[in-house]
């Protein structure tokens, strides 16, 4: 338990990081939408429908589903199986990243966010937060707010015991947005292909999942500590 906590801030930060590649990523990609949610997708397809375009709406409503899926996996997977959720879905995210990136240039848009739509929202539920707090990795909206409240609580309420609160969810803001940066220099240099890049911090965070459950050899971990 105590090894898990030692990494778990870490583990968030990094994922945050992913997040964040991700979601420039498919904003880049795919007619600036957004695949780590579905808020716009579910009011898109509400739109469509009222446009009498039902072949978009059609789609819309698969990547529904497969978030939905997704979600119920995360929920039924911990009561029948001994998955891993975090590893499960790192695993996860890394095949979406090899799926998109070899998607043809023509293929629809919303089609091409299904990988995400899947591998995101179990993300979402696989990483929630890390010292004691509800962060997701995948969007900031949340996280601004919580930021937002912790250094008024910090500067103008004079409450320093928000401070940890403040640090974290500007930490996990910040890696977020690292990711963006990185994401958004990857796509303009490479193309469609800089998705790849994201299995890199992808590794790292499952080198960080195996420190945490102690599954490396003893031999390894001494090594990383010596190395830290």
């Amino acid at each position: 338990m105590e090894n898990k906590k030692k990494y778990e801030i870490p583990l968030h930060y990094m994922m945050a990081f992913v997040g964040g590649f991700f979601g420039v990523y498919t904003i880049l990609s795919f007619c600036d939408l957004f695949g780590n949610a579905q808020t716009a997708n579910m009011i898109y397809f509400m739109t469509d429908l009222l446009g009498h375009d039902f072949a978009d709406a059609f789609l819309r409503l698969g990547g529904v589903l497969l978030f939905m899926a997704a979600i119920a996996l995360t929920v039924w997977l911990p009561r029948h199986s001994s998955i891993n959720l975090q590893v499960a879905s790192i695993f996860l995210d890394g095949a979406a990243a090899v799926i998109a990136g070899l998607f043809p240039a023509d293929i629809h848009p919303v089609l091409a966010l299904y990988p995400f739509f899947f591998a995101t929202a179990f993300q979402w539920n696989s990483f929630k937060g890390a010292k004691g707090f509800a962060s997701s990795t995948l969007f900031s909206t949340n996280n601004l707010k919580q930021f937002t409240m912790a250094v008024t609580e910090v500067f103008l309420n004079k409450d320093k015991t928000h401070m940890v609160k403040a640090k974290f969810f500007g930490c996990t803001l910040l890696f977020f947005h690292v990711g963006v940066a990185c994401s958004f220099a990857a796509r303009t240099l490479i193309g469609p292909r800089s998705i790849f890049c994201a299995l890199l911090p992808l590794c790292i965070a499952l080198y960080t999942v195996c420190l945490a459950n102690e599954w490396l050899p003893l031999a390894v971990t001494e090594g990383a500590g010596e190395r830290g």
